[in-house]
């Protein structure tokens, strides 16, 4: 039986070190960092509802239609400006005429 705890010890032990390896490299310290971070970022999602992100995400929306349908006026506007440069001015009448 002490062999088995000594054995579960050990693994426990590598298991944490291989964690913090991979803390590490995501750029995290240590767990009490990756805990402390954890509750800043749930503190904070906490103050924002589902609502109002989904509020947020519709104006974000209409936002972005409303800019497309402004690109495809402009567009309309430039290809009428380029049309009407092309048509030859109409013929001015001779003074006194």
């Amino acid at each position: 039986m002490s062999v088995d705890i000594g054995r579960e010890a050990e693994e426990l032990s590598r298991y944490y070190s291989e964690l913090g390896r991979r803390l590490a490299q995501s750029g995290v310290r240590n767990i009490a960092e990756l805990i402390s971070t954890y509750e800043q970022l749930r503190r904070a999602l906490d103050a924002v509802s589902r609502q109002e992100i989904g509020w947020a995400a519709e104006q974000a929306q209409h936002l972005v239609e409303r800019l497309v349908q402004m690109d495809t006026n402009l567009q309309t506007l430039r290809r009428l400006k380029e049309m009407l440069a092309r048509v030859p001015t109409a013929v001015q009448p001779a003074p006194g005429g």
